[in-house]
């Protein structure tokens, strides 16, 4: 279940906005929940009982911000999808701050359906990632795991190892590539070469007269097979140009 808020002072416009907001979900998923709250304040207690993954936050609320909101949600670790809503266009840098997924700007050419549909669209294909595997070996015992933080596989003989950000070291485990290759595909996993396994997320650069890729935030490269190059170049396109 996906559960979402919408938090905006201005009853008049939240629920509209969450009749645009359930119409761009049912085109993906009817697995979600819709909570509106009229403050900042109501929204964090809620949060508390039940962690929203996705919340749609407007800017400029009394007594409560959406910034004061988002800095709690930040210090407590959140790993929520903030959408700012607002008015005020200066104010889309400072939100940057607290790492945002998107910002709708109510006084916009955009139409808000046009917005919402594009986050939405977003929001789904992040959503998949934010599945958690377990994962378990002799040393580490058992890891619940983000999706979304596997930077990559290697296969070695009868065994995968899971390399895992901000781990350090991999998670081994009894498994065959080709079967993870086969499970994880829809989850913007690439087989890169008969041994490897990357998350596009983490997929940087593609260097072809090297045949490698570049995953700049663990710092590593990795080998690409000519065989594979022209899959890996297509479906890393099409994921670039589905996160605009």
């Amino acid at each position: 279940m996906i559960n979402i808020a919408i938090c905006d002072d201005n009853i008049i416009f939240m629920n509209n906005f969450q009749c645009i907001v359930e119409k761009s979900m049912k085109k993906y998923t009817d697995d979600f929940k819709i909570t509106t709250v009229s403050n900042g304040s109501l929204l964090l207690a809620k949060h508390l009982e039940n962690e929203f993954n996705i919340i749609f936050l407007d800017i400029d609320m009394p007594n409560v911000t959406g910034f004061d909101v988002a800095r709690e949600l930040r210090e407590h670790s959140s790993r929520c999808f903030i959408i700012f809503i607002t008015n005020h266009s200066e104010l889309v840098y400072e939100s940057m701050d607290f790492q945002p997924f998107n910002f709708i700007r109510k006084n916009c050419d955009i139409s808000i359906e046009e917005s919402v549909e594009k986050i939405v669209q977003k929001l789904v294909r992040h959503m998949k990632q934010n599945e958690i595997i377990i994962l378990e070996d002799d040393i580490s015992g058992r890891n619940a795991v983000y999706l979304k933080d596997v930077t990559f596989i290697e296969s070695e003989k009868h065994y995968v190892h899971y390399n895992v950000l901000n781990k350090d070291y991999p998670i081994k485990m009894r498994d065959n590539i080709s079967d993870l290759a086969d499970r994880y595909s829809s989850y913007d996993f690439i087989r890169i070469h008969k041994r490897y396994l990357v998350n596009l997320r983490f997929l940087s650069d593609i260097d072809s007269a090297k045949n490698e890729i570049v995953l700049e935030e663990i710092n590593k490269r990795l080998p690409m097979s000519k065989n594979y190059k022209k899959d890996v170049d297509e479906k890393y396109t099409l994921f670039l140009r589905s996160m605009i």
